[in-house]
């Protein structure tokens, strides 16, 4: 992970969440689960090499089954719908190929693709119901730099009409946001669907999270660059951010720069979405976070080192799962 942007050591995973989407950058890593809701069936991804596949572990249950009954593909960023009767995700061909965003019952069949032929769409979360699903899409995938690897940029945050057994017949995509993202962390739905925000960077001002009404997606709701202790002196740098507490608060992992320098530290930090103020840490943590997502139940999942956590708020620890 760079120090400006969320990498995936590990893949996203979800269950039954909000639908905080983090990028993935489709680095070859083989991927923990990270849950959303301690009570629900588990679904997640799976990666290793050039192959990434979807599990579901239903609650109760010790283990876990495919979603598809794909041979070769690179299935990632699955989240149940509220639900849980349907599973939405990002497919692609290998971790550099154009990624599609597709919807399938949770047995896995009637899979189809709900993004446009021609997007590269990620980041898939539903909006409040199993009618209605955001997703982002990128238009541009290469470099400005001769020096910068090629990733994507250019991103904006679609909706579209799905439904379980195919295509819904006479609707396409819409595409919400004009705003042509340069850089963009994650997407995260509000529980009740109405809001949308995103962990993005915009230049010269630098990392940014920036929310959204889904019925007027053309006016930013709020801009917020909240400052932590030991940020860097560059500028705050964010990882992913997500709804908390039915959308009044934000969760949000920033970046602090150790005395004497070197690899950024990233804690998980709680802030109001009202006001952009009332900043407390949640964790102190050494190291990279990889993937923060936050439950239809408050449950707060933490990948990071290699392993995954449920956050005690209340204690400000981090306890292996």
């Amino acid at each position: 992970m760079a120090t400006r942007a969320l990498s995936i050591g590990l893949l996203c995973a979800f269950m039954f969440g909000t639908g905080c989407r983090g990028q993935n950058q489709h680095t070859n890593s083989v991927g923990a689960a990270v849950g959303s809701s301690a009570q629900s069936t588990q679904v997640y991804a799976l990666a290793k090499n050039d192959l990434s596949f979807i599990y579901l572990k239903p609650a109760g249950s010790k283990t876990a089954h495919r979603l598809s009954t794909r041979i070769k593909g690179w299935e990632t960023e699955p989240t149940l719908s509220p639900s849980g009767k349907l599973v939405a995700y990002a497919l692609a061909d290998g971790p550099k190929a154009k990624s599609e965003v597709w919807i399938s019952k949770i047995d896995g069949s009637h899979a189809h693709r709900i993004s446009a032929p021609d997007e590269d769409a990620l980041m898939p979360a539903f909006a409040g119901n199993d009618h209605t699903l955001l997703y982002v899409k990128s238009g541009f995938n290469g470099h400005y730099s001769p020096i910068a690897r090629p990733r994507r940029h250019e991103f904006d945050v679609m909706k579209a009409t799905v439904g379980p057994d195919g295509p819904t017949v006479g609707t396409t995509p819409v595409q919400l946001t004009q705003q042509h993202f340069f850089d963009l962390r994650s997407l995260s739905v509000s529980p009740d669907g109405k809001n949308f925000l995103v962990s993005t960077s915009g230049y010269p001002i630098g990392d940014l999270i920036e929310g959204f009404a889904v019925s007027d997606p053309l006016q930013i709701k709020f801009i917020y660059q909240p400052h932590v202790p030991s940020e860097p002196s560059t500028g705050p740098a964010y990882g992913q951010a997500a709804y908390i507490h039915d959308g009044m608060d934000i969760i949000f992992t920033a970046a602090t720069e150790p005395t004497g320098g070197g690899n950024f530290d990233y804690s998980i930090y709680q802030m109001s979405a009202v006001t952009g103020g009332e900043i407390t840490v949640l964790n102190r943590h050494s190291g990279m976070i990889d993937n923060l997502e936050v439950g239809r139940d408050g449950t707060i999942f933490v990948s990071a080192d290699g392993k995954r956590y449920i956050l005690d708020s209340q204690m400000h620890i981090l306890k292996q799962i």
